[in-house]
């Protein structure tokens, strides 16, 4: 399979987030997908944004930080440099759905770049690696530079055989997220069944 080398600013657009977690009069509300919901998550859906926070953003934040499906968000600050540069796919559109900042907000060029793809490629150890040897600071707060960001070392077959690469392992995420559901609910199950078993015996 021949692969193709690219920076990653040659095929995507990069956004860097200055989003803050503030509600300010005059502005429009929105709601956060923050650095953590980005650090746990394989992929940015729907259900997950139920639960994100309330703030308000400029128009000009709103027009750059949107996100919707397709778009890769990535970590860019943290205090420890295994935490800059964790991707997440947005999986879903959203409406007034910013990405918070210490983020960045890809947005790939469908003609060349599948996001599910870019997704996957970018929780690789040869891209860990790449950004462990770049990231910038010291003890208390590591980060990602844009130029870094946009010199990210992409990787591609065709566009064919990254989506189906992408979709291969997004399903592979779903099933794996999906048992660790069931798996966080088991203990609450069991207790439920102990309650019902103490309710019929009394």
């Amino acid at each position: 399979m021949e692969l193709k080398k690219y920076k990653l600013g040659d095929i995507a657009k990069i956004e860097i987030s200055g989003v803050d977690k503030k509600s300010v009069d005059g502005e429009t509300p929105v709601r956060l997908c923050n650095f953590v919901d980005v650090y746990r998550n394989w992929a940015i859906t729907q259900k997950l944004s139920e639960n994100f926070m309330i703030a308000s953003a400029k128009e000009t934040e709103i027009a750059k930080c949107s996100i919707h499906k397709g778009k890769v968000a990535i970590t860019k600050d943290s205090e420890t440099r295994d935490d800059i540069g964790i991707p997440a796919y947005i999986a879903d559109d959203f409406d007034n759905v910013l990405l918070g900042y210490h983020c960045a907000l890809i947005t790939p060029n469908d003609d060349v770049l599948d996001g599910k793809y870019l997704n996957a490629f970018m929780h690789t150890r040869y891209i860990q690696k790449y950004f462990e040897n770049n990231a910038s600071g010291s003890e208390q707060r590591y980060t990602l530079s844009n130029e870094t960001i946009f010199q990210i070392p992409i990787l591609l077959p065709s566009l064919e055989v990254q989506k189906a690469i992408g979709n291969l392992l997004s399903n592979i995420d779903r099933k794996i997220e999906l048992n660790r559901q069931i798996n966080d609910n088991l203990p609450m199950l069991g207790r439920s069944s102990t309650m019902v078993k103490v309710h019929r015996a009394a």
